[in-house]
C-alpha cells in the first residue's frame, strides 16, 4: 500500500527540537472499549479503566455497535462533539504525562464529498475544558479530500501536516497522542501506526505552543462533522476504543559531561560566552555585595569595585526568564579599559526556572565557582518558590564563602538581603495601602532566608525606590520585622533607579550612580532605628502605622554607609510615620 507522507518536524511556535527524551510511562486511567448493548449513545459508554469517568455531551450518529466499537456514521453541516474528565492520581500532579490512544477500524471514503460543508471531518485530542473552543491543548484531526485522508496535528495556535493516507484504507489504524507538561520541557509526541503488513509509523517530537503550554489536559475530546459514508461502497471508520493514560513527569535528562563540568540537563537553557574550561582563581578582597534598583547597570560600580574582586575568574547570571542580555555587557563591554588580566575568564547565563534544574549538579557546579553571581530583574517571588533550599542556593552561599561578588538588579536586589519582601501572587502593596494597615493580606515577608549571606544580615532591600514611591512601604516592613520577628536590628536598603550600593567586606557601604541626559539620576537611602528617640507606636491589624523618629540617610555619589558601626557622611533626617509617608521623606 502507497502512503504519501507530509512529514512535518512539528516544530511549533519557532521552537526547535529538543535532545530525545525518555518519557515516563504513563499508566492506563480510563478505558472505552464500547462493549455495551448497541445503539447506547456515547455519554453511555462505560469506562473500564481505575478511574471514573463519564462522556458529557452526545454526538449525534455516534452509537455503539454491541460488538465493542462505536459506529462513525453522520451526516450533517454542525459540529458534534464529545468530553470524558481525565482524572489523574494524585502522585502524578499537574505536570506530567497524559495519553490519548484510539484504534479506528478500516475505512472507505472513496466516494466522501468534497463540499466544505459536509467534507468528513474526524478530531480526537485533548482540552483543558469541557466544550469551549478555546480550550485545545492538542488534537488528531483526519480531513477525507478527493486525494486522500489528510492527517494533521493541532495545538491552540498551530496546525502541522503529518500524512495523507488512502481514502480506502484495508486494516486498523491505531493513533497516541502524549502531552507532555513537565515543568518546563513542554513537549508533545504525536505517533502514527498502521496495523497492516508494510504499513508505516509516524512519530515526531515538538515544543507546544505558548498558548497550549499552560493548558492542563484535563478532557478527552470526540469530534466529527460532515457526511461520514455509512454502507454502501463506503464505510465510516469504527472506534474500537479510547484510551487515556497519565504518568507523573519525566525525570530531567543529562547531556554528556564535558569540559570538566557535570552533566547538562536538557531542559535547562544557558548561554556561554568566554573560555568553558573553567578557571580555579580565587576572588582578591571579598567577599562582597552588590546592590542596584533597578534601570540601567551602573558600569563604573562593575569596573571600579566588582571587577576587582572577580579577577578574571568566571561569572554566573541567574535568571529565572529572559535571555542573553547580559552575556556582551560583562563579558565585552565591563572590561573596556580595564587592565587585561580583569577580563572574565568565561560569563554564563542561566535560566534556572524550576527547583529541579537549580538542584541539578551543572547549576551547583556553575555557580559554586563563580567569582562574580549576578542576578538579574525580574519576580523575588519566583527566585524564592524555585531556589529556597536548593543546590542552587547553597553554591552562592559556597562562592560568597570562597569571596565572590554576590548581586543583583530589582528583584535580583531584593533576595540579597537578610529579610525579602515576598508577596507571591498578590498585587504589590503601596505605600498609602501600607501605612493605613501594616497587617494587609499583600503585606508578606518571607519567614526564611534565601541565600543567608552574612553582608546582608539586619538587611531589607528596596529598588526602584522614589521612582515608585516606596518609602512608606518600607517603613511598614521594617516595623513589621521589629515587631514580628523580634529582630534586635534592622536595616532598610533602598536605591532608585541608576544607583547602586557597593557593600564590601567590611561592611562598608559605596553609593554610586550614573549621570543620565546629562544630569545625575538617583539616590541611595537607609532607614533605620536611633535607639533613643525611635518609637514604634502603634503597628496593628487594621490601624494606620504610627513609628516616629525613623532615621533617614539619603546617600550622594561617592558617600558611604558603614553597616558595622551604623555610621554614615550622608544627610541625615527623622522622619514620623503616622499613616501617611512625611512630605520631606525624600
Amino acid at each position: 500500500m502507497s502512503l504519501h507522507r507530509h512529514l512535518a518536524a512539528l516544530l511549533l511556535a519557532g521552537v526547535s527540537l529538543m535532545p530525545t527524551l525518555s518519557l515516563a510511562q504513563p499508566v492506563p486511567q480510563h478505558r472505552w472499549d464500547f462493549n455495551e448493548i448497541a445503539g447506547r449513545t456515547l455519554p453511555q459508554a462505560v469506562n473500564s479503566g481505575p478511574r471514573p469517568s463519564s462522556w458529557t455531551a452526545g454526538a449525534t450518529g455516534v452509537l455503539t455497535t454491541g460488538s465493542g466499537s462505536l459506529a462513525l456514521g453522520y451526516n450533517s453541516t454542525t459540529t458534534a462533539q464529545s468530553y470524558a474528565a481525565v482524572n489523574r492520581p494524585a502522585e502524578d500532579g499537574v505536570d506530567g504525562v497524559t495519553r490519548l490512544s484510539v484504534r479506528l477500524s478500516p475505512w472507505n471514503f472513496s466516494n466522501g464529498s468534497e463540499t466544505a460543508s459536509t467534507r468528513p471531518v474526524l478530531n480526537f485530542g485533548l482540552r483543558n475544558a469541557a466544550s469551549t473552543s478555546s480550550s485545545l491543548v492538542a488534537d488528531v484531526q483526519f480531513t477525507a479530500r478527493a486525494a486522500g485522508v489528510e492527517v494533521v496535528v493541532r495545538d491552540s495556535i498551530n496546525t502541522v501536516p503529518i500524512a495523507t493516507l488512502p481514502l480506502s484504507l484495508a486494516g486498523p489504524l491505531a493513533v497516541s497522542l502524549s502531552i507532555d507538561r513537565s515543568q518546563s520541557i513542554k513537549t508533545f509526541t504525536l505517533t502514527y501506526r498502521i496495523e497492516v503488513p508494510g504499513g508505516e509509523e509516524f512519530s515526531q517530537t515538538g515544543a507546544l505552543s505558548s498558548g497550549s503550554s499552560t493548558r492542563i489536559p484535563a478532557f478527552a475530546n470526540l469530534s466529527l462533522r460532515g457526511n461520514l459514508p455509512n454502507g454502501g461502497a463506503n464505510q465510516a471508520p469504527q472506534l474500537d476504543f479510547i484510551e487515556v493514560a497519565t504518568g507523573p513527569a519525566p525525570p530531567v535528562v543529562l547531556l554528556p559531561p564535558a569540559d570538566g563540568r557535570p552533566g547538562m540537563p536538557s531542559n535547562l537553557t544557558t548561554y556561554f560566552s568566554g573560555n568553558r574550561t573553567q578557571v580555579d582563581r580565587a576572588p582578591v578582597g571579598g567577599p562582597a555585595l552588590l546592590l542596584m534598583g533597578g534601570g540601567r547597570e551602573v558600569s563604573a560600580t562593575f569596573q571600579q569595585r566588582a571587577y576587582p574582586v572577580v579577577d578574571g575568574g568566571d561569572v554566573v547570571v541567574l535568571r529565572i526568564s529572559g535571555s542573553n542580555g547580559y552575556q556582551d555587557y560583562f563579558y565585552n563591554q565591563m572590561p573596556l579599559g580595564l587592565p587585561a588580566n580583569l577580563q572574565p575568564n568565561s560569563v554564563e547565563t542561566l535560566i534556572v526556572d524550576s527547583a529541579a534544574k537549580a538542584n541539578s549538579a551543572y547549576v551547583a557546579n556553575s555557580v559554586s565557582r563563580a567569582n562574580l553571581i549576578w542576578i538579574a530583574g525580574g519576580d523575588q517571588s519566583a527566585y524564592i518558590e524555585a531556589w529556597r533550599d536548593t543546590a542552587l542556593a547553597r553554591a552562592v552561599r559556597q562562592a560568597y564563602a570562597r569571596g565572590a561578588v554576590i548581586g543583583g538588579t530589582s528583584a535580583g536586589m531584593v533576595v540579597g538581603g537578610e529579610w525579602m519582601y515576598d508577596p507571591g501572587n498578590l498585587s504589590a502593596v503601596t505605600s498609602a495601602e501600607a501605612l493605613a494597615d501594616p497587617y494587609r493580606a499583600s503585606i508578606i515577608l518571607s519567614p526564611s532566608k534565601l541565600f543567608n549571606l552574612p553582608l546582608g544580615y539586619n538587611l531589607i532591600a528596596e529598588p526602584h525606590f522614589a521612582n515608585r514611591d516606596r518609602m512608606g512601604r518600607l517603613a511598614t516592613f521594617m516595623a513589621r520585622l521589629r515587631k514580628d520577628a523580634s529582630t534586635a536590628l534592622v536595616y532598610g536598603v533602598a536605591l532608585d533607579e541608576q544607583g547602586s550600593l557597593f557593600i564590601d567586606r567590611n561592611g562598608m557601604g559605596h553609593f554610586d550612580r550614573i549621570v543620565v541626559d546629562g544630569r545625575p539620576d538617583g539616590n541611595g537611602y537607609i532607614l533605620r532605628e536611633d535607639r533613643r528617640l525611635t518609637r514604634l507606636t502603634q503597628v496593628s491589624p487594621g490601624l494606620p502605622l504610627i513609628y516616629r523618629n525613623v532615621q533617614r540617610i539619603k546617600l550622594a555619589p561617592g558617600q558611604r554607609f558603614d553597616f558595622a558601626r551604623g555610621q554614615s557622611d550622608g544627610a541625615q533626617l527623622m522622619l514620623n510615620f503616622e499613616g501617611a509617608t512625611p512630605a520631606n521623606a525624600y
